[in-house]
């Protein structure tokens, strides 16, 4: 009886310690935060490079599956990952099989965290190593997930993912996602220079498959886009750099995949004389093609520049062990932690200043609007802290 009385005793206290008082979950969430290898101040984007590697069979897609699982439980633990970028090639070659791969392995966790993906060559249809018909892919079909679609603000074709703008926002900053098809066609980047043109006050990241050769610098020989497409007009990556990326300034870096290497950055001067970063990532080459290497863009709060970095999900490794492989700027306005109130009216700032959303302060602040100094501009939010 001595015996039971103290099994039942442990019991109880087991069952209080463990309860659903606030000091518990505090506890048990400060205990997981711990355990993150990342900064739950920091608001971070990952990026895929080329899983057509991992779609073949459900032995290789449990690798992207398992990190995919190690994003979601990092937002479990609080970490703020606002998107999932995938640089292109999905498949090997538009196979329903690979699709349906790919897509039960993303379909849950692209319920709870944005998913996009530019559209690659492998992705397409092919007749021998040819794409006769840029339209002949189930590219449409598999990846128009509900939340991603819901972040779209402009396409070039409705009901089509291949070219799209997509709102995103890193520490209350627009920084959009421009995602443009493989080889764009110049009435394509037309669309694009006018949307980007039009909305100056916002920041974009260009996200396409064949830009960078694998040790940087722009692809200019052995193109796929000239070898690949017929029927079709297109574009080079030296004809987006000309057209797109050099003329606009708000354009803050391109990101791509497609070539055999691990990673790639370089810079490119653009008409405003700024250093423009154009990143690569691809993991379906050997070493890497059966391991779980993702890369992971760091926006630290208080930081004008992004730290990246590339992490083995399954043995919790950086690559080179280099917890930074390099660092790019990304804003000339780092953002603060610290939200002000204030219970009195003041003017806004001068004329031709703009808050988040791009529209023109033209009225007084009313009364204990929440605010947040943002470098050199007052960004006022209505019933929100943009954090």
């Amino acid at each position: 009886m001595k015996k039971l009385h103290v099994i039942l005793c442990l019991l109880f206290f087991s069952f209080i310690s463990c309860g659903d008082s606030e000091e518990g979950q505090n506890g048990a969430s400060a205990q997981l935060n711990k355990q993150s290898v990342l900064n739950p101040t920091s608001e971070y984007i990952a990026v895929f490079g080329d899983i057509q590697c991992l779609t073949v069979n459900k032995s290789t897609v449990s690798i992207y599956k398992h990190s995919l699982e190690w994003i979601e439980e990092q937002v479990n633990q609080g970490i703020n990952i606002k998107a999932v970028l995938h640089t292109g090639d999905v498949t090997g070659s538009n196979g329903e099989d690979r699709w349906n791969l790919f897509y039960n392995a993303t379909q849950e966790f692209a319920l709870k965290i944005p998913f996009f993906t530019a559209i690659g060559d492998h992705d397409y249809t092919w007749t021998g190593q040819l794409i006769s018909d840029r339209f002949d892919t189930r590219f449409n079909d598999y990846v128009n997930f509900p939340l991603s679609v819901s972040k779209i603000v402009d396409y070039f074709e409705e009901g089509r993912m291949e070219n799209i703008i997509v709102e995103n926002y890193i520490h209350g900053q627009p920084y959009y996602f421009l995602i443009l098809e493989f080889g764009p066609r110049p009435e394509v980047i037309d669309w694009a220079r006018m949307y980007v043109g039009n909305h100056s006050w916002i920041n974009f990241i260009l996200l396409n498959h064949e830009y960078l050769e694998s040790r940087g610098g722009l692809r200019t020989t052995n193109l796929k886009c000239k070898a690949r497409l017929r029927n079709t007009t297109y574009l080079t990556p030296t004809e987006v750099w000309e057209q797109l990326v050099y003329p606009y300034d708000n354009i803050t870096c391109v990101l791509c995949g497609h070539v055999a290497s691990l990673y790639a950055l370089t810079y490119g001067t653009n008409s405003s004389y700024r250093e423009v970063p154009q990143i690569q990532h691809n993991i379906q080459e050997e070493p890497y093609r059966y391991d779980n290497w993702l890369m992971l863009w760091e926006f630290p709060i208080e930081s004008d520049s992004a730290n990246v970095f590339i992490y083995n999900t399954k043995t919790e490794k950086y690559y080179n062990n280099k917890k930074i492989l390099f660092k790019f700027k990304y804003t000339d306005n780092p953002p603060v932690s610290s939200v002000k109130k204030e219970a009195m009216c003041i003017p806004c700032p001068s004329k031709g200043e703009y808050d988040i959303t791009g529209k023109k302060f033209t009225a007084k602040r009313q009364a204990n609007q929440i605010y947040v100094r943002d470098g050199k501009n007052l960004l006022f939010l209505v019933g929100r802290i943009w954090m």
